[in-house]
């Protein structure tokens, strides 16, 4: 899941001139301060946009604010203390608990031979998880394994590190390659996780990295106990989940959540729909006791599991599958996800609400994974630039009062197409002022009267913010 920063959101109004747009519009969105401020005015303001971007809660754990937005932090005192004050520790059968922290859960099994860690969260749980550790065992960490390299997985072993801790670190050789990768765009990943670019890692060196990697399947036999990994792309290309077949627990990872698996999540790379529905039904085929999530409270049924498990694969090969049929049968890219949803037998389930992403937003991915990145408008090969595109379609319009006012008037009708319009005059005009306070209404209109998933919703916020910022930075109107 990387990390989803679900207390940073939004709204807006005031002043302009589209002089200085590009260097202006561009500004507000690395002013670290000036964007807290507006994101603090915006939720003071708008109370409901609280509900609106937090439809997942805290991914079926206790959400933190201090956290969201500090996950590589290890200094940073409140998300420290939230993560020590807000840990949940339940016991999961002899020698087993499962951690809950605010968002994500790390798994510790106690062996003759030492401590067996599955994930060990975010930074500012490394205190926490060390002194948890102490309190339920005297032994020393022995092996730590990462699921997948998402910042709210590994970074909490930098703690056990510094208290003289020695573990091996386990983990799949893609895993290197994927934190490099976030290592090389570190200022577009910091911004598309919503996090402090200071705090951002620059190299292996700032992270504890694994000691031990592996292709496919690996077999570990630590004390009396096995722990079978096995390397299933899904949420991430290095994910992999864990069977302990001496205590019949599977570590799920991230492949099951609580709600619509958040398989479409259009900030991240590329995810793997029918790898992650064939680990699902792997998994539930093991017919486990107990299943261990990493966001979301353990699954003690075999019964249950093994239904909810393959439900959810069902899903995700039921949204591929339509979505191959239409791009098969002629169906162009920019059009085959619009009209892909759920099987009726599926969409009335409670763990298939799309609270954070909708079944289009896994059918873009799937169709991502089977194309480039064209569209399939030839305009769109080589495109005119979108402020020039928008300036023209504005003209055409009548002018930017004309497109604005037909922006509100569909704002309550025909909401995704009200924003549609809203972002033309918004990229025609950046500085506008009338166009910020009309887009800021339109945008909060559609976040008041529909239930967005929790990803849109919070870039509705983060574009609020940017709008908002925009307008304090304007010099008072005459």
């Amino acid at each position: 899941m990387h990390t989803r920063s679900i207390a940073t959101l939004l709204l807006l109004t005031s002043m302009l001139a589209p002089a200085a747009a590009q260097q202006l519009a561009a500004a507000p969105a690395n002013d670290a301060t000036a964007r807290v401020a507006a994101r603090t005015a915006i939720f003071r303001e708008n109370p409901f946009l609280i509900k609106a971007v937090s439809r997942v809660g805290g991914f079926g754990n206790l959400p933190s604010t201090a956290i969201a937005n500090r996950m590589y932090s290890r200094t940073h005192a409140p998300a420290l203390a939230d993560a020590a004050n807000l840990l949940q520790i339940e016991p999961q059968g002899v020698g087993t608990w499962v951690l809950r922290f605010p968002w994500v859960n790390v798994v510790v099994f106690e062996t003759s031979a030492g401590l067996v860690l599955i994930d060990s969260g975010y930074a500012p749980a490394g205190p926490a998880l060390r002194d948890a550790l102490r309190r339920l065992s005297r032994k020393r960490v022995h092996t730590i394994v990462y699921t997948h390299h998402h910042i709210d997985h590994m970074l909490g072993s930098w703690a056990l590190l510094e208290a003289g801790e020695r573990p091996r670190i386990v983990a799949t050789r893609v895993l290197l390659d994927e934190v490099d990768a976030d290592l090389r765009s570190r200022g577009f990943t910091a911004r598309l996780n919503n996090q402090t670019l200071a705090e951002f890692p620059r190299s292996r060196a700032d992270l504890p990295m694994p000691t031990r990697v592996f292709d496919h399947k690996l077999v570990l036999n630590i004390g009396r106990d096995r722990f079978e990994l096995t390397h299933a792309p899904g949420e991430t290309q290095d994910q992999l989940w864990v069977w302990v077949p001496t205590r019949q627990v599977v570590v799920a990872a991230d492949y099951f959540q609580p709600f619509l698996p958040n398989a479409g999540n259009g900030k991240r790379r590329q995810r793997f729909v029918d790898s992650w529905a064939k680990a699902l039904r792997d998994m539930a085929a093991l017919n486990p006791q107990r299943a261990f999530l990493m966001h979301g409270p353990p699954m003690t049924n075999t019964a249950e599991i093994v239904d909810r498990f393959t439900a959810q694969a069902r899903m995700l090969e039921s949204i591929a599958d339509q979505t191959l049929e239409r791009l098969n049968a002629g169906i162009k890219k920019y059009d085959a996800a619009n009209a892909v949803q759920l099987p009726a037998e599926l969409s009335e389930r409670g763990d298939a609400q799309p609270l954070y992403v909708r079944p289009p937003d896994i059918a873009r991915m799937v169709a991502q994974q089977y194309s480039g990145w064209w569209s399939e408008l030839p305009s769109e090969w080589t495109p005119a630039p979108k402020s020039t595109q928008a300036r023209e379609i504005v003209s055409l319009a009548g002018g930017l009062e004309t497109i604005l006012q037909r922006a509100e008037s569909l704002a309550g009708t025909q909401p995704a197409l009200a924003c549609h319009l809203a972002d033309w005059a918004w990229l025609a005009e950046p500085t506008n002022p009338r166009v910020l306070a009309t887009a800021t209404r339109v945008y909060l209109q559609r976040l008041r009267d529909e239930e967005v998933p929790t990803q849109e919703a919070i870039e509705y916020v983060e574009h609020l913010i940017t709008l908002r910022v925009t307008l304090d930075r304007l010099p008072p109107a005459p």
